[in-house]
């Protein structure tokens, strides 16, 4: 996802994700796409920054709709290097449940290719090369201030409007590490806010959760990544459960940054380009390649104690 926004907003949680979750701006002048518009009356009812943000079942239904018609249209196009529909996919035997696909086609790169997202700067701002990239957009979702929720087939993207962008992956199910179990680390009751590390899983996760105060669990996203960049630790994040839920796994520093792992890989989901690797991988050597570029037990306990005094400051 990518953020659409003006230069002066101060926005705290458009900052935040931008600048910390890796959301960069996007240049939107002269480009029509789908729009959907939250309501006023969703918004007063779920409040999606303040309150429990739960769509309903028909709104969920229309943009999973909206998001496959938009996806397929791209694939149809050929805006994909491969149909990931005909890649074979299996889950490794095992308690963790890994899954593995083949890509015999070259197409693996795809989802570390820099190239594939380059992006330009205008002054200190990064901004996609929209010139390459607008068919990589599929619609974007923004508020309302009409009582009810309505999709606009093609219209300009409004200012603040979070954008919905393709890559060469769908995962219309939870991935192995967010089927492992949490032990709870920080939980702050009624404000809604909850941190637990995940356990029994090869490299070191946070997962930080929010059913009521989004905003609040960003900040606190937030503050942590700064602190990683500082102390030079390397991390992926990965967002799930309509943002509800935000996975930050910890990895080891290393002088080679081939040595660091995707968000796809800390998540339990690997790529194999030959047919003997993809047919003869077990979870034993899954598990050695995440825990090898863990972070220590030692860094994670700082981590841990950083975030959870932190938390308290922010929350309390």
């Amino acid at each position: 996802m990518v953020t659409a926004k003006p230069l002066a907003d101060t926005n705290m949680l458009l900052k935040c994700a931008t600048e910390q979750l890796g959301c960069p701006h996007f240049c939107s002048q002269g480009i029509k796409i789908p729009v959907y518009c939250f309501g006023t009356q969703y918004l007063i009812d779920n409040s999606l920054f303040g309150g429990v943000s739960h769509i309903s079942d028909e709104e969920q239904s229309l943009l999973d709709s909206l998001l496959l018609a938009q996806w397929e249209e791209r694939m149809w196009k050929g805006h994909f290097e491969y149909d990931i529909t005909a890649s074979e996919i299996k889950v490794i035997r095992g308690r963790r449940k890994f899954l593995a696909q083949l890509n015999s086609d070259g197409g693996i790169d795809c989802l570390q290719d820099p190239d594939k997202h380059k992006m330009c700067h205008q002054k200190d701002l990064p901004v996609f090369d929209q010139t390459k990239h607008c068919e990589e957009l599929l619609f974007c979702i923004t508020n309302s201030d009409k009582a009810d929720s309505e999709l606009i087939p093609s219209a300009a993207v409004p200012n603040g409007a979070i954008l919905i962008v393709i890559n060469a992956c769908y995962f219309p199910d939870l991935l192995p590490v967010e089927h492992m179990p949490v032990d709870i680390l920080f939980d702050a009751g009624q404000k809604g806010i909850q941190i637990s590390t995940v356990i029994d899983y090869p490299i070191k996760t946070l997962l930080f959760e929010s059913n009521c105060n989004i905003r609040m669990m960003v900040e606190i996203v937030s503050e942590t990544t700064r602190y990683l960049l500082d102390k030079e630790i390397p991390y992926n994040l990965m967002i799930s459960d309509c943002g509800k839920k935000v996975f930050l796994f910890l990895q080891a520093q290393t002088l080679s940054s081939s040595c660091n792992l995707s968000a796809w890989e800390c998540g339990g989901y690997f790529l194999f380009k030959s047919r003997q690797e993809f047919e003869e991988v077990t979870e034993a050597a899954l598990l050695k390649r995440l825990s090898t570029v863990s972070l220590d037990d030692e860094g994670f306990a700082t981590v841990k104690q950083f975030c959870c005094t932190m938390a308290s400051k922010i929350v309390f």
